[in-house]
């Protein structure tokens, strides 16, 4: 992949431009592994145009790589063994890997402890039957809290809105013009005040589809708390988000 760069004072940032379908607007900033700059844009806009961009704000990419390489140092290395903690509405809890041969995969909680029942020990089946169980944990979750909160909000007239699951690397969740409500799996990692969070502020977006003084007093009413629980997804949505 064919790499930019930018000019912030004496420093020479390497980037690298990369497309995805959903991008349809603006620019956005990520990282990938190595902590290099990735610069997500609309297919239609050419790279001298995302340069330029860039040079209007090279405070905000600084700000943003110091930010986003912080963070990426505070991310564990998953090896998805026996004792290895991961996360489970906001509780940190170690896996007990049982070895099963001839058997199919599965998940339970015992105690203090996700058990984890492979054929064999290997990393990646481990990760699937996690993974797998997260989802299922999630849409568990997500429809009680969705049930909840549409009870409460009266624009919704007792109905429960459709959901689906969606693994995303930025976004929590989402409504669209149809009223379909997105939620990420991964959010079943975060205390129960954050799904509460985003499942209120999806199900206010029902009623208004975007982020003025409306939206704000549905928010408010709703969910009073929100400010808090956005604080926290803000502040470790990065580890939560870490398969």
């Amino acid at each position: 992949m064919k790499q930019d760069s930018l000019q912030i004072d004496d420093q020479v940032i390497p980037y690298e431009v990369v497309h995805r379908p959903r991008v349809t607007r603006r620019i956005h900033l990520e990282i990938n592994s190595e902590g290099g700059l990735l610069v997500v844009a609309p297919r239609r806009m050419s790279r001298r145009a995302i340069n330029r961009t860039l040079q209007r704000r090279p405070s905000h990419v600084a700000r943003f790589l110091g930010d986003a390489r912080a963070k990426q140092q505070d991310l564990p290395v998953l090896s998805y063994t026996s004792g290895e903690k991961h996360l489970y509405l906001g509780r940190k809890i170690p896996l007990l890997i049982d070895l099963r041969p001839g058997k199919r995969g599965s998940v339970h909680v015992t105690g203090e402890q996700i058990r984890i029942g492979v054929p064999q020990q290997e990393h990646g089946q481990v990760k699937k039957q996690l993974t797998r169980w997260y989802r299922q944990q999630a849409e568990q979750l997500f429809v009680k809290q969705l049930q909840h909160f549409s009870s409460l909000a009266a624009w919704t007239a007792g109905q429960v809105p459709v959901m689906r699951l969606r693994m995303m690397k930025r976004t929590w969740g989402s409504c669209s013009s149809g009223g379909v409500i997105t939620l990420n799996p991964h959010l079943v990692k975060a205390p129960v005040e954050c799904i509460d969070y985003v499942v209120a502020h999806e199900i206010c977006h029902l009623r208004e589809h975007n982020h003025g003084r409306a939206f704000h007093a549905l928010q408010e009413r709703l969910y009073p708390q929100w400010r808090q629980a956005r604080a926290q997804l803000r502040s470790h949505g990065h580890i939560y988000l870490h398969c």
